[in-house]
């Protein structure tokens, strides 16, 4: 699967709401493409980024590593707080997670995107 960048698109939550009547309306249509992540502030997206966020996810794309208690060795931090950390980034679609199917399988992060496109000019 090639990897591309993700566009973090910073809107003040009025012309998100916005947008969303005009959508609902059919006044318009969505341009934004799937690789478009929308957050209300700069300071949503530090706090989803965050420096420790962003070393894991370089560790994803360069080890590919086979499940959350790999990733946790590789970079040296407790497995409780990978997890956590790995569990928000999928949520908000940065991180797939893989397999995982019976209780005991390792799931395994994968990352969606390769670089990071910041448009604070929305």
């Amino acid at each position: 699967m090639k990897l591309k960048k993700v566009r973090i698109l910073v809107q003040p939550i009025d012309d998100v709401k916005a947008e969303w009547k005009r959508a609902l309306h059919g006044e318009i249509k969505s341009s934004r493409r799937s690789n478009t992540l929308v957050f209300t502030s700069l300071a949503a997206v530090a706090k989803v980024l965050s420096p420790v966020r962003l070393e894991l996810l370089g560790a994803i794309i360069k080890h590919k590593p086979d499940s959350i208690n790999s990733l946790a060795m590789i970079i040296g931090r407790d497995f409780k707080n990978v997890y956590a950390d790995v569990k928000l980034l999928a949520a908000v679609g940065i991180l797939e997670l893989k397999g995982g199917a019976g209780r005991r399988d390792a799931v395994r992060p994968v990352a969606l995107y390769n670089g990071i496109e910041l448009d604070l000019a929305a």
